[in-house]
């Protein structure tokens, strides 16, 4: 009885084989040929992108190089859209983070928007067209000069950009500090302050634009006057 079992268990032709590796067939060109798929869409992926590049301007190259070393960002920069926005001596300054600054806001439905260090709206201006349901921005900066640039910027998008709810986008600027935010909500609308706003962003710290002006007192790269404060016209200095 017993050597029938191991017969049955050993000898029966339904169980298979051993496993032989020279058994196993792999056709030849395998790996040459997904190397050359990769090394073929890598060539064709290179050739698009040099002749985009070749239809950039030379300035035009010079602000995507310095907006990718500035914003030290892992995101990928749509080239097209940035130069659109910023590629111009008219255009916005440069705000560092832009993609990850969206990237915050994406699922949120901003009404209502604050933001409270507005520099030149760079960062507002990419968020008002990002969120056309957008019904009140608010935004405040101490710097005059700054301050000056983004109305340019915010009324050229209302009058250049086409928004669903355009019309009903009411935009407000104020040359205060973010301290006075209280004051500022409370004078935009009542409901502000008791049911707040959807979305907020604080953009701290000195700018390209201030540091880069040495008249500004600002910058450690060039020689000029150690000043310091974000208005020119205040009274009292810092340093």
């Amino acid at each position: 009885m017993a050597r029938v079992v191991r017969n049955l268990l050993f000898r029966s032709s339904a169980v298979p084989p051993p496993f032989k590796f020279h058994d196993l067939r792999l056709p030849g060109s395998f790996s040459f040929s997904t190397s050359a798929s990769i090394r073929s869409k890598a060539r064709k992926n290179k050739g698009k992108n040099l002749e985009k590049s070749s239809n950039i301007s030379v300035i035009n190259q010079s602000k995507l190089s310095q907006v990718k070393r500035r914003t030290r960002s892992e995101k990928e920069l749509d080239e097209e859209a940035f130069l659109k926005n910023y590629g111009n001596e008219n255009s916005a300054h440069v705000p560092v983070l832009l993609g990850e600054v969206l990237d915050v806001f994406t699922s949120v439905t901003l009404r209502s928007f604050l933001d409270c260090t507005l520099g030149a709206a760079g960062h507002s201006s990419a968020i008002i067209r990002a969120h056309p349901e957008m019904q009140v921005y608010v935004g405040l900066d101490v710097d005059p000069i700054a301050h000056e640039k983004a109305q340019s910027q915010l009324k050229s998008i209302i009058d250049r950009d086409s928004f669903d709810t355009a019309s009903a986008l009411k935009v407000h600027t104020f040359l205060k500090n973010f301290k006075d935010v209280k004051s500022v909500l409370g004078e935009v609308a009542d409901d502000l302050l008791t049911g707040g706003v959807n979305g907020i962003l604080m953009d701290l710290g000195m700018s390209s634009m201030q540091v880069n002006d040495a008249g500004r007192g600002f910058s450690v790269l060039k020689n000029g006057p150690l000043d310091m404060r974000m208005n020119p016209k205040d009274c009292d200095r810092q340093l």
